[in-house]
């Protein structure tokens, strides 16, 4: 194995890539940490999360996530509400205007990706990118999302790895 290579290969391919979602976003006048919120929020099965999970999820500082939520919910897109389960905290829930917004920005970046993986082929790739990610969330300690699939704009879990098959806002 060429370990080197693989990972010059995939600095500069993360590197590209968010090059390609800062286009995109500055396209939508928003960030890649509000989509990333957004997507997570729309594709969560429960109705509203804690800021914590959003930041695992997300890979975000807690500081950085205040100021996406911030702009989120001034824009409307978000709430904030009581957590039943602890007076103290607060969950975040998607709003109508919110989950607009992100069906149009993520339906566009889907038309986008697929001109990137015109020549790629999508099940291999993902099960490449999924072995990666097991590594580095290994490593690092990150709560999975390798199992992750969208469908019809819900998160499931793949059979690849029951194992790891946690939902945002779920512990593994």
């Amino acid at each position: 194995m060429d370990a080197a290579t693989l990972g010059l290969l995939l600095t500069r391919l993360g590197r590209l890539n968010e090059q390609f979602l800062a286009e995109h976003h500055r396209r939508h006048d928003t960030t890649p940490a509000e989509a990333a919120v957004l997507m997570m929020l729309a594709n969560t099965p429960d109705e509203a999360v804690s800021p914590t999970v959003i930041a695992d999820w997300i890979v975000q500082t807690s500081g950085g996530l205040t100021a996406t939520l911030r702009r989120l919910e001034d824009r409307g897109w978000i709430e904030r509400r009581p957590d039943p389960d602890d007076g103290r905290g607060r969950l975040v829930a998607l709003t109508a205007d919110g989950r607009a917004s992100h069906d149009e920005v993520f339906a566009d970046l889907i038309d986008r990706y697929r001109l990137v993986f015109t020549d790629v082929d999508t099940d291999a790739g993902l099960d490449a990118v999924r072995d990666l990610m097991r590594g580095f969330e290994r490593l690092t300690g990150a709560t999975s999302s390798a199992w992750w699939s969208h469908r019809d704009g819900a998160a499931t879990t793949s059979a690849l790895d029951p194992d790891l098959a946690t939902t945002p806002g779920r512990s593994r």
